[in-house]
């Protein structure tokens, strides 16, 4: 079998594992409100992957949805917000944004009360 090809399906086997393994991190922190929410968003191919984690200060929550676009525009429009927009909030709640890369997108919102 050619090297190449032995390399290029080595290094497709170990990028699934790390996936497998980086999807099953916990995503929860912790929150000063009783309600929050963080969702990471997350390009794959044509869609983009937004795996929420929720809490009603009893019950986390883990939820994956996949939604049909791939760029940052459709995201802060997913949002209704940019980073850089002052008192902008998600459902009446502040956010943060915790991450934002090429690579992923992710905002906590926290709640006093249940969005």
């Amino acid at each position: 079998m050619n090297k190449s090809l032995v390399a290029l399906v080595a290094i497709s086997l170990a990028a699934v594992v790390a996936l497998a393994w980086y999807q099953s991190l916990p995503q929860t922190t912790p929150s000063p409100s009783p309600y929050w929410v963080v969702y990471t968003l997350t390009p794959s191919g044509n869609h983009t992957q937004i795996r929420a984690n929720y809490s009603n200060g009893v019950v986390t929550t883990d939820q994956i949805i996949w939604l049909d676009f791939n760029n940052k525009t459709a995201l802060y429009n997913y949002f209704r917000c940019t980073p850089s927009m002052p008192n902008c909030t998600v459902d009446e709640c502040p956010f943060t944004v915790l991450v934002n890369t090429a690579t992923e997108y992710r905002v906590r919102v926290d709640c006093t009360r249940e969005p």
